[in-house]
């Protein structure tokens, strides 16, 4: 009996799984037709390009590859490329234009958010001893060949383990002067 029920349900997912996979193929009306837009893939492109042959060129320029006339004169002429690409991008996508700076915004403004209620938290006095004495707990257990004392997170404050590279609480990364510190000892 339980053969017969184990191969009915073996049979109902197959049959789903059959469905779901025949459906798009099955129904009725127009396919959705993802249409790249070459256009703009290929000014996207090109602007990349632009914009790394102006790293190559600042690098070049440094290091003592070009003259200051030669790096003022390729460079005016990069930038120009540069700047004529992204004025076709934003006239081939207007409504994509601005959405780099209103993503930045909502993320600042969710990042400012975060941060107050960090630095304001409303705890009782036994959940803050409890931090207190986890906070504690890995500047007592680091080596003791470590001179550089406990090290805490500039952005948020949070006591910082001398391997961490990116803080535990708000994912900032440890400037490299507190790495620094810590691998010298």
């Amino acid at each position: 009996m339980s053969f017969v029920v184990g191969l009915l349900i073996a049979l109902l997912f197959s049959g789903l799984a059959i469905a779901a996979v025949a459906w798009p193929l099955l129904k009725r009306g127009p396919t959705p037709v993802l249409v790249e837009d070459d256009r703009l893939a290929e000014l996207l492109h090109r602007k990349e390009q632009v914009l790394a042959s102006i790293k190559e060129l600042e690098f070049d320029y440094r290091v003592g590859k070009l003259s200051e006339a030669d790096y003022q004169q390729y460079d005016q002429r990069l930038r120009r490329q540069a700047i004529g690409l992204m004025q076709q991008i934003e006239q081939m996508a207007p409504a994509s234009a601005g959405l780099d700076a209103a993503l930045e915004r909502e993320i600042k403004l969710r990042r400012l958010v975060k941060s107050e209620a960090a630095s304001t938290p409303k705890l009782d006095a036994g959940v803050e001893a409890e931090i207190a004495r986890r906070r504690r707990v890995p500047v007592e257990a680091a080596p003791a060949n470590n001179n550089s004392g406990p090290r805490f997170c500039t952005n948020c404050g949070a006591a910082l383990a001398p391997h961490h590279k990116f803080c535990a609480q708000c994912g900032a990364p440890v400037e490299s002067g507190q790495m620094a510190a810590s691998e010298a000892v």
